[in-house]
């Protein structure tokens, strides 16, 4: 790898513009490629592959249809069910019917009821009365009807509820927020209604709007930060612009690739472009300040480039590899726009790395020589140097205490570490006063439930699996125990099964005694409600299974259940499982499902993909460095001040009770890929020292934090500024993951200006070379 880039950068010395030129045009050509990225934020793409509780989910879909395509738009009035009211719940009706992708709207005024004359299905304000009795009567049998109340109506009748069923071919992330926006606009006709929305397509909807708000809202001030850090750092225009240059470079290059890989903009991919910008200006970092010592000591430019690229040229090589291991170890997960992420953001991480080896030497040969007098005022008088110097007189004075400090964090972040929550909730991603979370909320207080949450009942075959099989009353018996054992369930609000249907059917049937709203006791009465209220596909379609491979052989109890966590969620489902396994006989079984169920059960099998990954990156980084230094103590040396970090976040989420969940389980092997570069440079640059010095360990060591120190501090500045910006989101992912990800940094820094020059002057670890000292290790002195 060294010959290599020695053998180029011989060779770009003498064709800068020739490499600029080539440099311009594939730009210009991944900018044009990079017009046609597509966007999918579809939530399904976060499921595992090959998943049984996946492909049973996906089954019932078929089945039953979709059970995450409603929104319920909530309101609150003086009177739903006064005649202004109604009326303007009519219009409104017409008017939400009328938006493109709305397959139906339920309401007030256009529910029906079944006649108790005749079991036929009517209106029961098909026109709006003039007299209050009507009015009244309306009211009441709307609130006697179980199916409508807590779907429609609230049950102290306060407030009430449209219900927007999406049209399959419009459930798409693109028509969702036009649908979304039409209905405001509607919504805006009667301002003296207070309006909350809620429903799975809103909360994706709605999510969706967070991240590219993150994606778009953390470009700019990522960038400002960028060039507030580098002027503080270098105090010139090109210092500021060419590490900028070179890292949007990459990204222009990254979003090329992403396009021409057939990769989308996702729920996971949408901050590649934030990632990017700060991971890859720290190879840009590192080139200008070596380039500054150089020129210390080289009158001579294109010598001192030429000396930048041979020595650090490798080491840099080599932290790009670590951090796109870091990334690379998500292409161990089950889920696919997981592995799309962690390959597109390592393909940045090199393109990066590429980027400034071909733009910075090129466009340094052709400016001219920075004076002498600015070059030793950066190199010997700046604040980096004067704080350096400070950090080397408290390592050669205080290594044991240092140690010590060391120990004792890492015993405190392992007691907290202990008490890190793995159970986390859907809405846990949101705040209170966030619109969405206090709509939802709202949502759950006064109508039940909002999350779906799906049982299926079905006949095993070889049983009672003939045709009609839910309509034996015995098997609806089993049904209706099943549903009422749902809904003894704390957390689990409003359910509907066909159950319920036949129990309305039998009490119209009997004009409408509430002592017959119970289930026909006879396959004969089930016969006669059926014959009586027309074709059971059409009354009973999306809760019984119309196919005809299993015609009324399966059979829907929909519930909606309350924001709980996977630890609960875990519990439910075993608590029905076991009643059913206990009650329900040989010939009945039970599956549950739904949205929600998914929805936990891939945050939980993210986390232990991702932990996973995090082994994988720390065992190819470990042998990188074993290859690296050829030293198993020195390999192990330096994994320890980035081992320190990983358990302070760990000790952080314990104390604050920051869940581990997929954003922040993230952050362990991602940020530890990009922590480990700087004690690559640290050891890189001690093992010359080393060398040059004869092995005089304390001597290696301070030459080696005055001049890779002043590197160290300044990407670290750079990444934590950058990560740090992320704390600014509403979207508490996103904030969790920056936060992390700067005490990650932060503590690497701080783990290798002092913890790591300490270490290796307590243990002095043998220090093998290549060629420069015939394969021998240094004298210990």
């Amino acid at each position: 790898m060294k010959r290599s880039l020695i053998a180029y950068i011989q060779w770009q010395i003498g064709h800068p513009k020739t490499v600029l030129a080539f440099l311009f045009m594939i730009t210009l050509v991944f900018a044009g490629i990079s017009t046609g990225l597509q966007f999918d934020f579809t939530i399904e793409n976060l499921f595992a592959q090959n998943d049984p509780k996946v492909d049973e989910y996906f089954q019932f879909r078929q089945d039953f249809g979709r059970e995450d395509n409603l929104i319920y738009l909530v309101y609150e009035c003086d009177d739903p069910f006064s005649r202004a009211n109604l009326q303007s719940t009519q219009d409104l009706t017409a008017r939400f019917q009328d938006i493109t992708g709305v397959d139906s709207v339920l309401s007030l005024t256009n529910v029906k009821v079944l006649s108790y004359a005749d079991l036929s299905a009517e209106t029961v304000f098909h026109t709006i009365p003039d007299n209050e009795s009507s009015l009244e009567a309306g009211k009441v049998r709307i609130l006697n009807t179980p199916l409508l109340v807590q779907n429609l109506i609230s049950k102290d009748a306060n407030i009430a509820a449209f219900i927007l069923q999406v049209a399959n071919d419009y459930n798409s992330h693109e028509e969702r927020e036009r649908i979304l926006e039409e209905v405001t606009e509607i919504e805006q006709t009667v301002p003296s209604w207070k309006w909350r929305e809620a429903g799975i397509p809103v909360l994706r909807t709605k999510y969706v709007h967070y991240m590219l708000d993150d994606m778009i809202g953390f470009l700019l001030p990522v960038i400002l930060i960028n060039i507030l850090v580098l002027f503080l750092l270098f105090r010139s225009f090109r210092g500021i612009l060419l590490p900028l240059f070179a890292v949007l470079i990459a990204d222009i290059w990254t979003m090329g690739i992403m396009t021409l890989l057939g990769f989308q903009m996702n729920i996971m991919t949408y901050i590649v472009p934030t990632l990017v910008l700060i991971v890859g200006i720290a190879d840009s970092i590192h080139i200008i300040v070596k380039y500054q010592e150089e020129l210390a000591h080289n009158e001579d430019k294109l010598t001192a480039i030429e000396h930048t690229i041979k020595k650090i040229g490798a080491a840099i090589f080599l932290t790009s590899f670590t951090t796109a291991v870091g990334f690379l170890s998500l292409l161990v997960t089950n889920i696919a726009i997981m592995r799309e992420f962690g390959l597109i953001v390592a393909i940045g991480v090199v393109i990066a790395f590429v980027t400034s080896i071909i733009f910075l030497p090129s466009i340094l040969i052709l400016l001219p020589r920075p004076s002498s007098e600015k070059i030793m005022r950066l190199y010997r008088t700046s604040f980096r140097h004067r704080l350096l110097q400070r950090i080397v007189n408290i390592n050669n004075e205080r290594q044991i205490p240092i140690l010590t400090i060391s120990v004792g964090i890492v015993l405190v972040c392992i007691f907290f570490a202990a008490r890190v929550d793995i159970d986390s909730r859907l809405m846990e991603d949101l705040d209170p006063g966030n619109e969405l979370y206090d709509d939802m909320t709202y949502m759950e207080d006064h109508m039940g439930s909002v999350l779906p949450f799906e049982a299926i009942v079905e006949v095993k075959r070889g049983d009672e699996a003939a045709e009609s099989a839910m309509f034996n009353p015995k098997v609806m018996v089993q049904v209706e125990k099943l549903q009422t054992f749902i809904g003894t369930i704390p957390e689990v609000g409003k359910s509907v099964s066909y159950i319920d249907y036949f129990r309305e059917m039998n009490r119209s049937w009997h004009d409408g005694d509430s002592a017959s709203f119970v289930l026909p006791k006879t396959r004969a009465e089930v016969e006669q409600l059926l014959i009586a209220t027309g074709e059971p596909d059409s009354i009973f379609a999306g809760l019984v299974d119309t196919s005809f491979e299993n015609y009324f052989a399966r059979a829907r109890i929909s519930a909606r259940i309350q924001d709980i966590d996977s630890k609960r969620a875990r519990e439910i489902t075993s608590k029905i499982q076991t009643w059913a396994d206990q009650n329900m006989g040989d010939s009945l079984s039970v599956i549950l499902t739904g949205t929600t169920l998914m929805a936990l059960n891939t945050n939980q099998y993210l986390v232990r993909n991702l932990v996973y990954s995090f082994m994988i990156a720390f065992v190819v980084i470990f042998v990188s460095m074993l290859v690296l230094f050829r030293s198993m103590k020195l390999a192990l040396v330096s994994m320890v001040p980035n081992i320190i970090p990983l358990l302070l976040i760990a000790g952080v989420m314990g104390l604050f009770h920051i869940k581990l969940r997929p954003a922040t389980a993230m952050t362990f092997a991602i940020a530890f890929g990009i922590a480990v570069d700087a004690t690559i440079h640290f050891l890189a640059r001690f093992r010359q020292e080393l060398f040059a010095s004869n092995g005089k360990y304390r001597l290696a060591n301070e030459e080696t934090l005055f001049t890779t120190g002043k590197a160290i501090i300044s990407t670290s500045a750079i990444l934590i500024s950058g990560f740090l910006v992320l704390m600014t989101s509403n979207f508490s992912p996103s904030r969790d993951f920056g936060m992390l990800s700067a005490i990650t940094l932060l503590g690497a820094l701080l783990g290798d200006l002092f913890f790591l020059p300490a270490v290796i002057t307590f243990v002095r670890p043998r220090i093998p070379f290549l060629k420069n000292s015939g394969g021998e290790g240094v004298k210990r002195e």
